[in-house]
């Protein structure tokens, strides 16, 4: 009989992630942060954030296409999610200082120079907490992918699309309920369904958010429309035209706010482009980065 992988994470990653090497960084208060490095090694720095209940395995397409043939890759799991640690108490999921101070943890473990910081659904509202916190000076770029610039605030609502039941129920501490509902979300977040491995990838990693921790997430308050006009920094937002999850306007919005954005609509994407539409992600990502750390 086989023996099990010494480091079932590093396996898993190794498998979907084109051979990527995962580590472990300590973020804010302390909280075990899984890192995921991958493609050329001294190439521009691309760090990737993911969004509600999803992992770092979200980016396969990207650590293991066209962009990690030029770029340095990272991609790491937000707390309460995939391999990182997860926190029981509700303040550990609802503090804009504390998910700022984690990408911060993970910038300089790693010692990233200048990267562009890419951040999908949720990842946005933390790309907003790091500028308000830390500033964008060391970052060559920001980049939204489907994104909102707030939370739980009564403004929010007229950016969202029809998942926000659903999303609910994914906290639900009824087991089956809340995993009937993870499997109806990620089918909503993609205009057309995912080849099937690539499905089953999403379903599981999905699955590793606690209930408790999607709960506490969906508690967060936050407004980032005040800052982002100040933020000099080029960016970069990516929506799909078909997303059901957060409606196109919320990127239109963030792109008006910014004063140096560029916004690019994937007219058959629904809420998570850069899975549906990799090639053209992949080179809007590509071009933007060579831009910006020319700059």
């Amino acid at each position: 009989m086989t023996a099990p992988p010494a480091d079932p994470a590093q396996d898993w990653t190794q498998d979907w992630m084109g051979g990527a090497t995962t580590r472990f960084v300590q973020g804010a208060g302390g909280v075990r942060l899984a890192v995921v490095e991958g493609g050329r090694a001294d190439g521009p720095p691309i760090l990737f954030i993911h969004g509600f209940s999803q992992a770092a395995l979200c980016w396969t397409r990207q650590f293991t296409g066209d962009l990690a043939r030029a770029f340095r890759l990272i991609a790491f799991d937000l707390r309460g999610h995939g391999n990182s640690q997860k926190p029981e108490a509700v303040e550990a999921y609802r503090s804009a200082d504390l998910w700022a101070d984690d990408v911060a943890a993970v910038i300089a473990a790693l010692d990233l120079r200048r990267p562009v910081l890419a951040g999908w659904s949720f990842g946005g509202r933390v790309l907003g907490a790091v500028a308000r916190r830390h500033g964008v000076a060391d970052f060559a770029g920001l980049v939204f992918v489907g994104s909102i610039s707030k939370g739980g605030v009564p403004d929010a609502a007229r950016f969202r699309g029809t998942t926000g039941p659903i999303q609910a129920a994914m906290a639900s501490t009824e087991m089956a309920v809340a995993a009937d509902a993870t499997l109806r979300f990620i089918r909503a977040c993609t205009a057309a369904p995912l080849p099937a491995d690539l499905q089953r990838l999403m379903d599981l990693t999905n699955g590793m958010a606690p209930p408790a921790v999607r709960g506490a997430m969906m508690g967060w308050q936050v407004d980032h429309d005040d800052i982002l006009p100040s933020l000099d920094v080029p960016a970069l937002v990516i929506h799909g035209a078909q997303d059901q999850v957060l409606l196109p306007a919320a990127g239109r919005h963030i792109a008006s706010l910014l004063p140096d954005a560029e916004f690019r609509l994937y007219e058959a994407s629904g809420h998570a482009p850069f899975l549906e539409e990799p090639a053209r992600f992949d080179a809007d990502l590509a071009a933007f980065t060579r831009r910006v750390q020319a700059g």
